[in-house]
């Protein structure tokens, strides 16, 4: 049987951070969740998720800063990001885009869509499509 995939879900909104560890459990996915950039970079190490559902907008670190250090951290740096804000002016895109993203969607999002493409990634990273 194959490993549950991980996914470490970044958000300070606790009722979307709930929201999303359910689906993401209810879906087959092992999960943890972080309220901030900082949090997330603590978990990391020990979680080594597969994919992180990254807010931009949070205290201490901001998601855009978050996503800059996963990509550059050697051993997680090819970890999957999903950016998720509110803010989806050009510039935020933009900035998220160079940080790392992999993906970035509006808040607020279809959940379904989400789970559709964060398992079309993952598909697409392990060579089942």
């Amino acid at each position: 049987m194959a490993p549950r995939p991980r996914i470490l879900i970044v958000d300070d909104e606790k009722p979307i951070a709930t929201l999303l560890a359910q689906t993401f459990v209810n879906e087959g996915f092992e999960v943890a969740n972080a309220h901030d950039g900082i949090d997330c970079m603590n978990k990391l190490a020990s979680f080594q998720p597969d994919v992180v559902i990254m807010d931009i907008m949070m205290p201490k670190l901001d998601g855009i800063d978050a996503t800059r250090l996963i990509r550059r951290n050697r051993l997680h740096g090819s970890t999957l990001v999903v950016a998720l804000s509110a803010r989806a002016d050009e510039e935020t895109r933009a900035r998220m885009k160079e940080a790392g993203a992999d993906l970035f969607m509006r808040k607020p999002f279809v959940i379904a869509k989400l789970v559709d493409r964060v398992g079309r990634m993952l598909a697409a990273r392990s060579g089942r499509v």
